[in-house]
C-alpha cells in the first residue's frame, strides 16, 4: 500500500488508499468500543448476583452439594426434583426465561436496553439526539421501557416502577446510550439485516415474557378478565403511543397510526398484534383450561401462583412470537426483497412501501 499512499486521485474519487485507510480507522475504533463493551459486561454480570439468580426451590439441592436428583438420599426426599440443564439451551430455558419469572437477567437486559438505543436514534433522523438530559430519560420512558412504566402506572398498587428501580437497567440503559449516541461504527453494524433481526429477536423475548408476567401480576392483584385484557392493551400500545407524542414535542412530522401499526388482526405478519393475542391466549388457557380457577368466587391459586406451576406453557409463550418473527423476518428478506424496517414493524417485504423510512 506504500506507492497508494503517495498516489494522488483525481479529484471527487476514491483512491483504493483512501478506502483501505478509511476502513483500518473503523476497525480501530470498533475495537476500542468491543474492548469497552465486553469489560462492562463482565461488571454487569458480576454485580448482577441477587437479580440474576433463579428461584431457590429449583435450586434447593445444591444447597446440600447434590449436583442431580438421583444422588439425593433418602433423607432429602423432601426436596424437590432438579431438572438436568444441559447445553446453552438449558441455560437459556431454565437460567435465563424461566428464571425471568423472579429475576431480571441481565442476558435478557442487555439486547433489550440496545434495541431501544436503536430505535431512538432512527428516529432522530439517524443523527444523535438534539439533548442528552432529554434522550436519556425519553429513550428509557418512551423507547424501551414505556410497557413496563405505564403498566405499572395503571395497574400496580402505588406503583413500585419496577423499571426504573434497578441498578443494572440503569447501566445498561447508559452504556448503549452512550455506544449507540456517540459510534457510528456500532450503530451502523447494528442495522445490518442479520444482526437487526437477531436483535429484534432477542428484544422480542424479553418483551414478550415481561407482558407476560405483567399480566399475572395485574390479574392477581383484582382478578377480573378485564383487567388482563386492558392490560393487554397498554403493554402493547404504550409504547407506539409515547414514541408519537415524543416526536411531537421535537417537532418531527407524526406519521398516522395506520402506518405505525396497519388496522389488521393478523399475528403472523405484525409482531405487536402477535404480542397482543398472546397475552389474551396465555390468560385464557390459564383461566379456563387449568383447575386454577383464578377468575371464580373461590380460587384456587391465584394467576401468578397459576403460571408458576404451569411454567413449562410460560416458556411456550415466550418462545412462540420468537419464532414466528424469525420466520416473519427471513421469509420476507430472502423471498419478498425484504428492507429493515424499526419500529413495531419490525421486517416486512419491499412491498409494504408504507412502512419504509
Amino acid at each position: 500500500f506504500g506507492s497508494q499512499r503517495e498516489t494522488r486521485c483525481p479529484r471527487g474519487k476514491v483512491c483504493p488508499a483512501a478506502r483501505w485507510h478509511g476502513a483500518m480507522a473503523v476497525q480501530r475504533r470498533w475495537r476500542r468500543w468491543l474492548v469497552f463493551i465486553c469489560a462492562l459486561l463482565a461488571l454487569l454480570w458480576r454485580d448482577a448476583g441477587p437479580q440474576v439468580s433463579v428461584d431457590p426451590s429449583r435450586t434447593v439441592a445444591f444447597a446440600f452439594g447434590k449436583a442431580r436428583s438421583e444422588e439425593l438420599t433418602s433423607e432429602d426426599d423432601d426436596l424437590p426434583e432438579l431438572p438436568i440443564k444441559t447445553g446453552p439451551l438449558g441455560w437459556l430455558h431454565y437460567d435465563v426465561i424461566l428464571a425471568s419469572r423472579t429475576s431480571y437477567p441481565v442476558a435478557l437486559m442487555i439486547g433489550f436496553t440496545c434495541y431501544g438505543n436503536v430505535l431512538l436514534r432512527k428516529e432522530s433522523g439517524d443523527k444523535q439526539y438534539p439533548s442528552w438530559i432529554f434522550g436519556w430519560l425519553l429513550g428509557m420512558v418512551c423507547y424501551t421501557y414505556p410497557g413496563a412504566i405505564f403498566s405499572d402506572l395503571m395497574f400496580v398498587s402505588n406503583a413500585p416502577q419496577r423499571a426504573l428501580s434497578n441498578d443494572n437497567i440503569l447501566w445498561c440503559f447508559s452504556f448503549w446510550y452512550l455506544v449507540v449516541q456517540n459510534s457510528d461504527a456500532a450503530y451502523k453494524f447494528l442495522q445490518q439485516k442479520h444482526v437487526f433481526v437477531w436483535l429484534t429477536t432477542w428484544w422480542l423475548a424479553d418483551a414478550t415474557r415481561a407482558s407476560l408476567l405483567f399480566l399475572e401480576r395485574a390479574v392477581a392483584e383484582q382478578p377480573v378478565f378485564a383487567r388482563g385484557v386492558w392490560q393487554a392493551f397498554v403493554w402493547c400500545g404504550a409504547g407506539p403511543v409515547a414514541r408519537l407524542i415524543e416526536k411531537s414535542i421535537r417537532g418531527q412530522p407524526v406519521p398516522s397510526l395506520d402506518k405505525v401499526q396497519p388496522n389488521s388482526l393478523n399475528f403472523l405478519k405484525f409482531p405487536l398484534i402477535a404480542m397482543f393475542w398472546n397475552m389474551i391466549f396465555y390468560m385464557c388457557v390459564l383461566a379456563f383450561f387449568t383447575d386454577c380457577g383464578f377468575l371464580s368466587t373461590e380460587p384456587k391459586l391465584d394467576m401468578v401462583q397459576c403460571a408458576a406451576a404451569h411454567e413449562d406453557f410460560y416458556g411456550f409463550c415466550t418462545y412462540l412470537p420468537c419464532v414466528l418473527h424469525l420466520c416473519r423476518a427471513y421469509w420476507a428478506m430472502y423471498s419478498q426483497g425484504g428492507v429493515v424496517i424499526f419500529g413495531d414493524g419490525f421486517c416486512m417485504g419491499a412491498r409494504h412501501e408504507f412502512l419504509r423510512k
